[in-house]
């Protein structure tokens, strides 16, 4: 018997914060998740586990970004209106983020006419953000509803498949089981093979697409980008090209 154990992340709902968000270039009211490491049996935990850190994540688009709870005056309980969970939570926002804002007003105003070198470092920032967000899926073991749908329907087809066999052909049972369970193994193994598509298809590609729209990047602006990206190794430069950057524009 296979015994799978080990020490996952536990997320726990800790409360609102109001904060700047770089994929809607606006404030945004955020989710504050507590990060707990906690042992697991079968990736089932049964406590909040040792405390790892925060996470904030984008009420409206969903951007998930590290945190610091002590930046924050307090964290509401509840989703106020933005204005009043700003000066509840964050009310130095304005300061703390005066760069950011700044360059977000300049690129809903006018995006055509920032100069190349601002243009340059908002598709960077975009890029890099969600190359950032790539490794950080990639590093953890987590499992989609596609996998968990494989698993069920491997474990489903190997019950029906013996039961089967048991009346029937009892005699070929031995054999009918283990060609049943390298199908299904096959199966599973290919639904984990996609996971990492999907997440670009669901997650990433979305996002990148709403934090570059307003800047209208043209095809040449993104291949350069992605030079420069992968001139640092970052995965999200192999997995990805103009073409599909400006499919998720469009």
């Amino acid at each position: 018997m296979i015994f799978v154990w080990g020490k996952k992340p536990v997320y726990t709902h800790a409360g609102y914060v109001a904060d700047f968000c770089p994929v809607c270039h606006a404030t945004r009211a955020f989710a504050v998740q507590r990060i707990g490491m906690a042992w697991h049996l079968y990736y089932i935990t049964v406590s909040k586990g040792e405390l790892a850190g925060y996470q904030r994540s984008c009420c409206d688009c969903g951007t998930v970004l590290p945190v610091e709870v002590g930046h924050y005056k307090q964290l509401s309980a509840e989703q106020l209106p933005l204005v009043q969970l700003e000066q509840t939570t964050n009310p130095h926002l304005s300061i703390r983020h005066a760069d950011a804002l700044a360059a977000a007003a300049r690129l809903r105003e006018a995006p055509l006419l920032l100069d190349e070198s601002e243009r340059r470092r908002q598709l960077d920032a975009a890029l890099r953000l969600q190359a950032d967000a790539l490794d950080q899926y990639e590093s953890a073991t987590r499992l989609d509803r596609e996998v968990w749908w494989a698993i069920g329907g491997a474990f489903a087809f190997c019950v029906v498949v013996l039961m089967a066999l048991r009346q029937q052909a009892p005699e070929n049972m031995d054999t009918g089981f283990i060609i049943a369970f390298f199908l299904s193994l096959g199966g599973v193994a290919w639904q984990l093979s996609q996971m990492g598509e999907r997440y670009l298809q669901r997650e990433l590609l979305p996002k990148l697409a709403r934090a570059l729209g307003p800047l209208q990047p043209r095809p040449a602006e993104i291949d350069e980008a992605l030079d420069r990206l992968r001139a640092q190794g970052r995965k999200l430069a192999q997995r990805i090209d103009s073409a599909r950057i400006l499919q998720a524009l469009r």
